[in-house]
């Protein structure tokens, strides 16, 4: 803070009878130990489901075993189907889905520049890593990739171990696969706590007010008011009011999970819905918990998201030592059909990378690497998350230009809260571990 859709149409209708291969008959009957559910009659892509993929042409599971080499494309040579055999499914836009290995939580990929081998190993969703289910007619199904327009194939006779490259025009038995089910369930994210915001109060063995912050020019006084900060009908609401207040024309709310809920290495996200108006500036984020001890920005901040009232984009930032205020570590995102719509934010933090997600898509990776060309990487630790809405301040100002009659809020903002004070609503938070 710091300066599921499901398609119904095209490709993803797969009509697929799931264990069938394109050479002709059915394969071995066989129940590898990691398959615990099997559909038989699919009739659309299974999003937010790990798979295991079997090749047609040698009856063998589809591998990313990243103890052969990190440069060797995925070989479909495995009898068994365990963590390095088992893909997450995921929507990646467009009617696009990504692969994402559940050994190492990243992503498959099919590089042009290597005559479209598909390796495992890259951190974010790009060209390279999104692919086309097609169906076949005996109920197997193909993998287009987007970066060559080619079908992945399990050529044996390339190596003899069956590596994949996505380079056939067309499809036979070594471009068609079956898959199952794996476990029953959508991953290995394993759900830790959250706030529903079910009742008509703020849960306060989660989240505390902090109403003494005045930070970055900002223009509210926070206050733990019903006016600022109340639940109901399911969602959490931190209203903004012209109301002048210890000498501050605005009053709002911010929520702190500092000392209750703080989180080390995981995913956080929450669903919230915005109101638009320059100057306004909700923002969902998450502190190191050290930071009474350190101070800021040494103690770390992940801003999952930010707005600072335009409609169509949010953005999300890391502050540390050396890449704080105006950090160079940031990004634009648009959300489908504007923030004034509900959507998820969330992010996913590693000793390795950070990512940001919107409804979700991946928008956004930053590893370790990049952060360290700055400065220290400071997230291996618990973080608390900050749920606010701020009204002017030095981001807005940026953005904006007002001057007056407040720093960061133009007049028409002005008149905006004061004919309807404006509520950035929140419907859920909830965190992960990886397991």
């Amino acid at each position: 803070m710091a300066t599921s859709a499901v398609k119904t149409a095209g490709v993803w209708m797969l009509g697929l009878l799931w264990g069938l291969t394109a050479c002709g008959g059915s394969p071995t009957p066989e129940t590898p130990e990691a398959v615990t559910t099997q559909t038989q009659a699919a009739t659309q892509a299974p999003l937010g489901q790990t798979v295991w993929l079997k090749a047609c042409a040698t009856q063998k599971f589809v591998s990313a075993d990243r103890n052969l080499s990190t440069t060797a494309p995925l070989v479909a040579n495995r009898d068994t189907a365990q963590g390095w055999e088992q893909f997450q499914v995921a929507d990646a836009g467009n009617d696009f889905i990504s692969l994402r290995v559940s050994e190492t939580g990243l992503y498959v990929s099919a590089d042009p520049n290597a005559g479209g081998q598909v390796t495992g190993f890259r951190t974010a969703v790009g060209d390279w890593e999104r692919f086309t289910w097609v169906p076949f007619p005996d109920g197997t199904v193909g993998l287009k990739a987007k970066s060559t327009g080619q079908f992945v194939s399990a050529d044996a006779n390339q190596a003899g171990t069956a590596p994949l490259y996505a380079n056939r025009a067309t499809a036979g038995c070594w471009e068609a696969f079956s898959f199952g089910i794996v476990g029953g369930t959508t991953d290995r994210w394993v759900q830790i706590w959250s706030d529903e915001f079910d009742g008509n109060t703020v849960n306060t063995s989660n989240w505390a007010p902090n109403t003494g912050v005045h930070v970055n020019n900002e223009q509210q006084q926070y206050t733990n008011s019903g006016d600022n900060i109340s639940v109901s009908n399911g969602t959490l609401k931190l209203t903004a009011r012209l109301q002048s207040s210890n000498g501050y024309p605005f009053t709002s709310g911010r929520l702190e999970s500092a000392g209750k809920r703080e989180f080390s290495h995981g995913r956080v996200e929450a669903r919230i819905k915005m109101p638009v108006g320059a100057g306004l500036w909700p923002a969902f984020w998450m502190l190191g918990n050290d930071i009474g001890s350190v101070g800021w920005p040494a103690c770390g901040e992940l801003d999952i998201m930010e707005n600072v009232g335009y409609g169509d984009w949010t953005s999300g930032a890391l502050h540390g030592p050396g890449y704080s205020g105006n950090t160079p570590i940031n990004g634009r995102f648009y959300p489908a059909g504007g923030v004034s719509a509900w959507h998820v934010y969330r992010t996913e933090y590693s000793t390795t990378d950070i990512k940001w997600y919107i409804d979700g898509a991946l928008v956004k990776t930053t590893p370790r690497t990049e952060v360290e060309r700055y400065g220290r990487w400071v997230y291996d630790k618990p973080l608390y998350i900050i749920l606010n809405l701020a009204v002017g301040g030095g981001y807005p100002f940026g953005m904006n230009g007002a001057t007056t009659p407040y720093y960061g809020v133009p007049q028409s903002t002005v008149d905006l809260i004061r004919n309807t004070p404006q509520t950035m609503e929140v419907d859920w938070v909830r965190a992960y571990q990886w397991r």
